[in-house]
């Protein structure tokens, strides 16, 4: 009898207490007429994973798929409120921040259309990736050099291979709250093919941090009204391909690409394993913010948000104290004056 919400006796187990507690939160939030709200943050899954497009390999469409995920882990882990939008459906107009997470092709229309949604005012984040396999390998990226102000430094055919065991992100200035100085520091992972980096020359792009051997990493170049940036590493695709590395640092650029395009999360703490959102009632306006901890013991957090915390029974709540693996819903009222 180890299966079940009640023992061979009828006596509830945790489970069925776990039940009953989280019934009594959608009850006292009033569930069903929540709804999360509006996001400014894109995060875009190439067509290739589910068009079938001309010379192209299975690995193109599963290579997304694993890409796009990871990228959405380390969108939450900085308690992004991300959404997920597919390049099928065109990108949208109303976003300032666009993720496109270690991409090796997206359709020609849709870069041109990134480009445009950055000199309207967006920032549009991109990481290189040459795929997983040997056929057709090298990004299929139109108009490289022009859109992200570099000279790249790539021979046909070939790949420069990654040869550290992990990638140091050094950073030359301040960046959306990373200082500069700071240092990042990801392990590579991936295939003999997609273990692979962009060299580049900056030609009108600004250098805001460079790999263990000096060389351009993560640079910013201006169009238009806005900005794109550019990572000469498949960071996604290296934590995609690394078992048990998560959380990882990808959620700290993550937090620091949403400060500088002005759109950072409504509410947040500075812990990976602890995620958390917000959710508004359509009917009289409450909002909700839910924590979710993934760690294997107690954790209290202090969130920073625009307001206060109050329990649902209307306590202050100054910290969040969660329970190993634990849930916390609390209420977040405006400062009172």
């Amino acid at each position: 009898m180890h299966f079940g919400l009640t023992d061979s006796e009828g006596r509830p187990k945790a489970q069925l207490r776990e039940v009953h507690a989280f019934t009594e939160v959608l009850r006292r939030t009033d569930f069903a007429r929540l709804r999360r709200p509006d996001t400014s943050i894109a995060l875009l899954v190439s067509s290739f994973l589910e068009a079938r497009y001309p010379f192209t390999q299975p690995e193109d469409a599963t290579g997304v798929a694993d890409n796009s995920r990871q990228a959405y882990i380390a969108a939450r882990e900085a308690d992004l409120p991300v959404g997920v939008v597919r390049e099928l459906d065109g990108v949208p107009e109303d976003c300032a921040l666009y993720l496109v997470p270690s991409v090796k092709q997206l359709t020609a229309p849709t870069w041109r259309t990134l480009v445009e949604r950055a000199a309207a005012g967006a920032v549009v984040y991109a990481s290189y990736f040459v795929g997983e396999h040997r056929t057709q390998r090298g990004p299929w990226w139109p108009k490289l050099d022009e859109t992200f102000g570099v000279v790249k430094q790539l021979r046909y055919g070939l790949v420069d291979p990654i040869e550290d065991d992990s990638l140091r992100m050094v950073f030359q200035r301040d960046f959306g709250g990373i200082g500069a100085g700071e240092e990042l520091v990801f392990r590579v992972g991936g295939t003999a093919e997609s273990r692979a980096f962009l060299p580049v020359a900056p030609d009108g792009a600004e250098v805001l941090a460079v790999d263990g051997h000096g060389r351009p990493a993560l640079l910013r170049h201006r169009v238009g009204d806005g900005w794109v940036v550019l990572c000469t590493y498949p960071l996604e695709h290296m934590a995609a391909m690394t078992p048990r590395v998560n959380p990882e640092p990808t959620w700290r650029l993550y937090a620091a690409l949403a400060a500088f395009a002005g759109v950072p999360p409504a509410v947040r703490v500075d812990d990976p394993l602890v995620m958390t959102g917000l959710m508004e009632h359509s009917v009289d306006g409450r909002v909700f913010a839910w924590f979710v901890s993934q760690h294997a013991s107690p954790v209290v957090v202090r969130p920073v948000l625009d307001g206060r915390l109050v329990t649902l029974d209307g306590a202050p709540m100054a910290a969040v104290e969660l329970a190993a693996y634990g849930v916390v819903v609390a209420e977040v009222r405006e400062v009172q004056s």
